[in-house]
Parts: structure tokens; C-alpha cells; sequence
């Protein structure tokens, strides 16, 4: 009589096994894609390295935030999240933060990045009516007035003007992913500046 083959796996198969697949999760959270807007700090923060160093990760930014503009990194570190909610320029998240990684600022100067429109997504430049979409422009006007159309309707940021609140990434209509990352899934982004304590 034939002996059938054991269904089991044998220790070192289940140790190779086990092996391999750990492997494979280290590569991946070692070559994972970072968060585009991972370097976006909440106003009033201090430099990179800095704010880093003294941030305990506590959250009580993020709680404080009631536009939920502020989220957590993969390590832990609040970021602006505009894909989520926008920037008022309250100052609640600074008056929460129980060290210095967030500094006082004058919200009428705070800056936290500039705006940028990705054309070969943003709606108005792609389609043929003049006035298609503005949605960005619309809401801005309420807020900086850092957006205008030219002449053919297509929508531009005032660099001077923008203080990256945020505000026309959230409501951008395109969808919020494009190749897996929602960063570049939006027809606008903001891209960091400095913004100690202003």
C-alpha cells in the first residue's frame, strides 16, 4: 500500500515560508512610496528637522483641528492633509501643542505652501467650455483670492497671494487617485514652504 504524501508543512518549509513573506514586508516598508504631502507642517512650524525632533506625536493638533486639515504620517507626525480638510489659520492646532514644535504665527502672513495646478488634469484647462469647473476659483474667492482665469478661462494661483490653506485641493473634483497616489490624483497640490512662527 502506497503511503500517502503528508498535507502538512514540514518545520523548515514553514520556516522558509514565514521567512520569505517577512522579507518581502520589510522591502516593502522599506521601498514604499512616501506621502507626497508628508512634508506639508501644520502653520507655525519650525523647520523640518526641528519640528521632528521636539513633535512627541501626541495628536493634539490633529484633535484640535476643526476643518480636519491635520493627519497623522506613517511615522506618527501630523501633516496638512488638504485631500481631507483645509486650513483656517485658527491657530488651534499651535494653542494644543504641549512643546514648542508649533510656534505662534500671525495668521494674515502664515504661509504653508504655494498651489499648484496640475494642467494636464485640471478640468478647465481640458475641456472646451471657457467656464467649466472653477470650482478652486470659487472657494478661494472667498478665502485669498489667489486664483484667476485668464483669458481662455483657465485657472492660475497668484503665488503671492496663496497661503496653501488648502482650500481648492479639497474641493477639486478629479479624483483624489491617479497611479495609487492621491497627491497626484488632484488637478492642484500644495507645495511646502517654511512657515516658523510668522
Amino acid at each position: 500500500m502506497k503511503k500517502q504524501p503528508d498535507s502538512k508543512f514540514s518545520r523548515r518549509e514553514f520556516l522558509r515560508i514565514a521567512g520569505g513573506a517577512s522579507s518581502v514586508g520589510l522591502l516593502y516598508w522599506l521601498l514604499r512610496p512616501a506621502q507626497a504631502s508628508a512634508a506639508l507642517l501644520p502653520p507655525g512650524a519650525q523647520d523640518s528637522t526641528i519640528f521632528k525632533a521636539i513633535c512627541i506625536r501626541c495628536g493634539k493638533c490633529v484633535a484640535a483641528c476643526e476643518q480636519k486639515a491635520i493627519n497623522f504620517d506613517e511615522a506618527g507626525f501630523p501633516f496638512m492633509d488638504a485631500l481631507q480638510g483645509w486650513c483656517d489659520f485658527s491657530g488651534d492646532c499651535t494653542k494644543a501643542c504641549p512643546t514648542a514644535a508649533l510656534l505662534p504665527f500671525n495668521p494674515d502672513i502664515a504661509k504653508i505652501g504655494t498651489a499648484v495646478i496640475d494642467t494636464d488634469r485640471c478640468i478647465a484647462w481640458n475641456l472646451t467650455c471657457q467656464l467649466c469647473c472653477g470650482l478652486c476659483i470659487r472657494v478661494c474667492d472667498e478665502l485669498q483670492q489667489a486664483i484667476y482665469r485668464d483669458e481662455d478661462g483657465n485657472p492660475h494661483i497668484d503665488p503671492v497671494r496663496c497661503n496653501g490653506c488648502g482650500a481648492c485641493v479639497t474641493i477639486c473634483p478629479r479624483s483624489a487617485y491617479a497611479d495609487g497616489n492621491p497627491q497626484r490624483g488632484k488637478a492642484v497640490s500644495i507645495q511646502s514652504v517654511n512657515s516658523v512662527g510668522l
